[in-house]
């Protein structure tokens, strides 16, 4: 059992270095990539690139020291994550940007989802934000979801109305590089209204 854990940990942790390095290997030498439905610039002139940024990687230390400031449990899949890249900044043009935290920026948000929460009469948990997704809001990782160190469904957006996804962080990456500007984690099957 524990050697099972063991090899699923280390296919999750490569897994979103195969996910980022198949996004770079789309982008241009100034990490752009031409908008897939090929939009015009404000202007009507130029075809609209999206920029992507990749952070300098966190240490262990880093990690573990954050962990150890807000209480937190960093799940496998995305301490790989920040130990490649510490924050990441996808499709950012004058139209939308998703923006994944570094540990500075996780740092400087958990206080204001604490206070949204005592905002609606709720209890501060140890939820953290993760990154920002346009026109929805925080994407957080649930901290009672985690278990034995996997993100898997323990990521949801908005830290006010909450939408649950079933995804890891891994999944919800390569979900949005595959559709961005979706809900990907809505349930199809609802009427809209």
């Amino acid at each position: 059992m524990v050697r099972q854990l063991l090899k699923k940990d280390v296919i999750n942790m490569t897994r979103i270095q195969e996910v980022l390095d198949k996004l770079k290997s789309q982008l241009d030498e100034n990490s752009t990539r031409l908008n897939p439905k090929g939009l015009l610039d404000e202007d009507d002139k130029d075809i609209l690139r999206e920029e992507c940024i990749f952070e300098e990687p966190a240490t262990e230390e880093d990690v573990k020291s954050l962990e150890t400031e807000l209480g937190i449990t960093i799940p496998n899949d995305y301490k790989e994550f920040l130990l490649l890249h510490n924050g990441m900044t996808l499709f950012s043009s004058y139209l939308v940007e998703y923006k994944f935290f570094s540990l500075n920026e996780i740092r400087e948000h958990f206080p204001i989802v604490q206070e949204g929460r005592k905002e609606l009469d709720l209890k501060p948990n140890k939820d953290y934000p993760i990154g920002e997704f346009p026109d929805v809001g925080y994407i957080i990782m649930d901290s009672k979801k985690i278990k034995n160190r996997s993100s898997e469904g323990a990521i949801y957006v908005n830290h006010l109305s909450p939408e649950q996804t079933k995804e890891s962080f891994v999944s919800f990456v390569q979900k949005l590089i595959e559709n961005p500007g979706d809900f990907f984690w809505e349930d199809s099957s609802l009427k809209e209204y």
